[in-house]
């Protein structure tokens, strides 16, 4: 049987434990409430311009634009990796970048060179150890996504797919779906003609009888929107995945606390089991001692 000073200091640390994961486990609640709104209400407005500049495209069929068209034998791809800078949220972080690792296979499969952006610092530690490397690094901005980050990087990459330095660009995020469920996605953003919508993909898109008059030209127009939607893509999937790794946190902290209460019970019955034998071995030890007088 154990000491019961042992079992008492035990218990102790994980009360002091317990506290720390029911304390995360509320901010993360309250952080999980403003990432999903944040998250859910760019989603409509992602959706619409995707929709929108897909009936222009068609409407204007004679127009090309260098987003839209893909590369022929394309040799280079750029993956952007989206992962937390803070751990204690359960496998969220790992099987985002065990899908990029699936990813950078399947693609150097492809006979393609691989060049991979990564935003946090448990991806940035996975990919260095993993020995892959990483021709940018960002730290600092998973928690607090902004729109002038993900314009910063939808710009350069723009710049390089119409010189054609790059010829594919991917993204590697957690799609938020509730507050208890989290799917890690990728999805190809350049060139644009790749990127899917939120229906289903195996569906072919609705017709609209919808008529444009443009001004002014539709190439301008085009010319104009279009980097908008792969910024707008990029920051959507930075929403998604500050709202899923709060989510994923909180799960984890619960569990954790929800442990912490098991052990605490046990260490409790231990305890008094403990103390309740030492009480009785000292009853029976003064029983003797009379008895022997």
């Amino acid at each position: 049987m154990a000491n019961t000073r042992q079992l008492v200091r035990r218990r102790k640390a994980v009360r002091n434990t317990r506290k720390i994961t029911k304390t995360m486990e509320k901010i993360s609640t309250a952080k999980l409430a403003k990432a999903q709104n944040a998250a859910v209400a760019a989603r409509p407005y992602a959706a619409k311009l995707k929709e929108i500049i897909g009936e222009v495209a068609a409407a204007s069929a004679d127009v090309k634009h260098p987003l839209l068209e893909p590369h022929e034998q394309p040799k280079k791809a750029v993956i952007i990796v989206l992962t937390s800078d803070r751990g204690l949220c359960g496998a969220f972080n790992s099987n985002i970048v065990k899908l990029a690792r699936n990813l950078v296979n399947e693609l150097k499969g492809k006979g393609r060179q691989i060049e991979l952006i990564v935003q946090g610092k448990k991806g940035i530690a996975a990919f260095k150890y993993l020995n892959l490397p990483m021709m940018e690094r960002l730290i600092g901005v998973s928690d607090k996504p902004a729109y002038s980050r993900a314009e910063a990087i939808a710009d350069k990459l723009i710049l390089q797919y119409g010189l054609r330095q790059i010829d594919e660009v991917y993204l590697v995020y957690s799609s938020f779906k509730s507050a208890s469920s989290m799917k890690p996605t990728s999805e190809m953003i350049l060139p644009l003609s790749a990127m899917k919508g939120e229906g289903d993909a195996k569906k072919p898109a609705a017709k609209t009888s919808a008529s444009y008059i443009f001004h002014p030209n539709p190439a301008e127009i085009l010319g104009q929107v279009l980097p908008l939607v792969v910024k707008m893509a990029l920051f959507t999937a930075m929403l998604e995945n500050t709202a899923s790794e709060h989510a994923a946190r909180r799960v984890a902290m619960k569990n954790a606390t929800d442990s912490a209460d098991d052990m605490i019970k046990l260490l409790s019955r231990q305890y008094n089991r403990a103390r309740q034998s030492k009480i009785t071995q000292e009853i029976a030890e003064i029983v003797g001692g009379a008895a022997a007088l």
